[in-house]
């Protein structure tokens, strides 16, 4: 998740910042690691893909980047790290990975919803479901390489004060701007709180004809959707609004933005734990049930 917090000063707020990340971002790291490692385990052993696989594995590469990145994020807590094409590069490998992991998200919430709202539709699909995935997922990187080479200007040394830390009298270019508030997230949180509030009510809606196992099955189906879609608005939701304070306050807001964006960005990188454990044990449990494996 791409980091474009306030420049640091004199004050001892970067010093309390800095203490904030040495103790958060070790433990994700390791928490994230070893949820992903064993999602990508599951991974490996399924007998049959689905589309929905190929959006949960999709989800997991992105996760992925970003844990194997976040080493380099806690050695900046303890020791700046010298001004280089590297920080370009991290920078970039972030923002591909928070904006990758909300557009998959977003493409998971309107498959559920079409395979709830039109079971007949999904049925008639189900042939080219796969491939229709793995289409979307290359769409998806497509978006998002495209948008890092025509903005990473915005990413370079020059607008840079630390290896993390973006200028804050160096606003972010218009355009790209527009592009992370309402492509990367306005746009596709809505998507997502409307798919999963109408999927939500046809599930529950439909408890009344089912009885037994359905029934506990449908609740439980519910009951993550909700959590997917709290868990998605919580993380993504803050660093969307330090961005949007960055760009419109002015240099002696410095320091209430950067303490904003740095508690934002955390909450952020957390979705990498978060996604395994809402997405992918729920997938051992469905393949323990389907394919009789684990």
């Amino acid at each position: 998740m791409v980091n474009f917090s306030a420049a640091r000063n004199h004050t001892n707020i970067p010093v309390a910042l800095s203490y904030f990340e040495r103790v958060v971002y070790p433990p994700v790291f390791i928490v994230g690691l070893f949820f992903n490692i064993t999602a990508l385990y599951i991974f490996c052993r399924l007998k049959r893909w689905t589309d929905t696989h190929i959006y949960m594995f999709n989800l997991l590469m992105a996760d992925f980047l970003a844990i194997i990145f976040l080493p380099f994020r806690i050695l900046e807590a303890f020791q700046p790290i010298e001004l280089s094409e590297l920080c370009t590069f991290l920078l970039c490998t972030q923002y591909s990975n928070m904006y990758s992991s909300i557009f998959t998200i977003t493409a998971i919430s309107i498959h559920r919803f079409i395979a709830v709202r039109f079971p007949f539709l999904t049925k008639a699909l189900a042939s080219k479901s796969k491939m229709i995935a793995i289409s979307k997922c290359i769409f998806i990187w497509t978006i998002i390489v495209v948008i890092c080479a025509c903005h990473y200007e915005d990413l370079l040394t020059d607008k840079l004060q630390t290896c993390y830390d973006r200028k804050l009298t160096t606003k972010l270019n218009r355009t790209f701007f527009l592009l992370l508030e309402i492509l990367g997230y306005l746009i596709p949180v809505l998507i997502v709180i409307l798919c999963s509030t109408q999927t939500i009510y046809i599930l529950i809606r439909s408890l009344k004809h089912v009885q037994g196992r359905d029934k506990v099955e449908r609740k439980n189906i519910a009951a993550i959707i909700t959590a997917n879609m709290f868990t998605f608005i919580v993380c993504f939701t803050p660093v969307h609004i330090g961005l949007l304070l960055q760009y419109v306050l002015n240099v002696s807001s410095e320091d209430f933005v950067h303490v904003f964006l740095d508690v934002a960005e955390w909450i952020a990188t957390t979705n990498c734990c978060l996604d395994s454990i809402g997405y992918y044990f729920l997938l051992k449990r469905v393949n323990k049930r389907d394919n009789g494996s684990y």
